[in-house]
């Protein structure tokens, strides 16, 4: 009889530690890996496509194109841009893009 009134408190106390450690690890493993670094990499593929964006317009003055996003190969398809981070360094491009083509055509100069 004994054994038996230890044994019921120290399984209890068990298992609640199980459940508190539990608890733990889930508030650290709820968010993937993959996405908390992810936010700082589409800023950097943006800054990047506002770069990219910048040189394609300069480019397109340099040889008498048409200012036209489109005709650029790297707002059309970039590879070297994981797919997630796309959508942001497209955006990014067209914004500076026409930015760009704006202070050239409208007078502020050919830098």
């Amino acid at each position: 009889m004994r054994p038996t009134r230890m044994l019921a408190p120290m399984l209890s106390l068990m298992m609640l530690a199980g459940a508190g450690s539990a608890f733990a690890q889930r508030g650290y493993y709820d968010q993937p890996p993959a996405e908390r670094w992810q936010d700082g990499a589409q800023r950097g593929f943006a800054d990047r496509g506002f770069q990219d964006g910048t040189v394609g317009a300069d480019r397109d003055f340099q040889n008498h194109r048409r200012p036209d996003v489109n005709n650029r190969d790297e707002y059309r398809d970039p590879r070297f841009i994981p797919r997630w981070g796309q959508r942001e360094y497209r955006d990014a491009f067209r914004r500076a893009y026409y930015d760009r083509v704006r202070q050239i055509y409208r007078g502020y100069g050919y830098r």
